[in-house]
């Protein structure tokens, strides 16, 4: 049985992260329900569910890389988007430790199944590796598709398509109500990670391949100094990612999270902590919460920013919405391109 020491700013962080992610679902579900219905909403749309709409996002950030501009239609989608990535790219992979709501549900499931055999189950080295390669294998469909088979053309197309207007409420018809098939996989994925800790995190979930990827340019790393350490095993014994902290000088594997337990749970000050390159020793190093602080504040200076330029409300009007949303099942929001599109983008 492993041991669960967590930093409490990260935890914090993440419980905030957690409650807000439920807030902005029960605020765009009062939105987007009266609209359905033929209704005028008492509440507005909030701009952040367009968090939940990754490949759109992947699709405005080609578009912003290739033309400089901002996509109009999920500008809050792109910004938050761009943070996850940057702060994944300097505090390796922080966003998944730090930001992801589905990180700590996943954590709590796994103590969930602790508490009810006693332990969950580690997968063989033969079956984790190759499992492990799916949500790559996921990733790099994604990135084909928009990186790819799309032309500049048809980015911008696809941006600005009917389907494209109303997909954060296309997503949300997938799950409410829940289809027997969306029950049925959420079931699994609940299941499954109360028996195999971090389950979909580890195996499936592409953002996680992507930013992990990021991780791996970034300079802030949880850094080991071997003329400080003990061997006491303690930090690969807490290692969510089940790495062999104790003998790596520096953790850069895609899958290390900068979840900082490891940190949390060497007892000498100092031989374990996220540092810049080059600095092994206890000079230049952050404590936990310095670090947590870093890749927030990257975040929150990314949508901040584009808060403060005026990209973050969509420019689809409240009116066309409500049109839009009333012939949301038209064919003319199930295809773009001549190609089908599902509920859940």
């Amino acid at each position: 049985m492993k041991r669960w020491r967590v930093p409490t700013t990260r935890r914090r962080i993440q419980w905030v992260m957690l409650g807000l992610t439920v807030a902005i679902g029960v605020q765009f579900t009062l939105w987007v329900t009266p609209h359905l219905a033929g209704r005028w909403p008492t509440v507005s749309r909030p701009p952040g569910v367009e968090a939940f709409l990754p490949i759109d996002g992947m699709l405005a950030t080609r578009h912003l890389l290739s033309t400089g501009v901002v996509d109009e239609i999920h500008p809050a989608g792109l910004a938050i988007f761009l943070g996850i990535c940057l702060m994944s790219a300097v505090v390796a992979k922080s966003f998944c430790s730090h930001v992801c709501p589905v990180g700590l549900v996943s954590e709590l499931l796994g103590r969930l199944g602790i508490r009810a055999v006693g332990r969950t189950l580690t997968p063989p080295r033969w079956l984790d590796i190759p499992l492990r390669g799916l949500k790559y294998l996921l990733l790099g469909f994604f990135a084909w598709a928009v990186w790819y088979a799309m032309s500049p053309q048809e980015v911008v197309s696809f941006l600005d398509s009917p389907y494209a207007r109303i997909v954060d409420a296309k997503m949300w018809r997938f799950f409410a109500p829940p289809s027997r098939l969306t029950v049925g996989v959420l079931g699994v994925l609940v299941v499954g990670s109360v028996l195999v800790r971090d389950l979909w995190c580890r195996y499936l979930c592409p953002y996680g391949a992507l930013v992990g990827l990021l991780g791996r340019i970034a300079p802030l790393k949880v850094t080991r100094d071997p003329e400080l350490c003990t061997d006491c095993h303690e930090c690969t014994r807490v290692c969510p990612a089940r790495l062999p902290v104790h003998g790596m000088t520096r953790v850069a594997s895609v899958e290390c999270t900068s979840c900082q337990d490891c940190v949390v749970a060497c007892p000498v000050a100092g031989c374990l902590a996220v540092r810049p390159p080059l600095a092994v020793n206890r000079s230049r190093w952050l404590r936990p919460a310095v670090a947590s602080a870093v890749a927030i504040g990257l975040y929150v200076a990314v949508v901040g920013g584009f808060r403060l330029a005026g990209h973050w409300h969509t420019s689809v009007s409240e009116a066309e919405y409500h049109r839009r949303l009333a012939e949301i099942d038209s064919p003319l929001y199930t295809h773009v391109g001549g190609q089908t599109m599902t509920e859940g983008e």
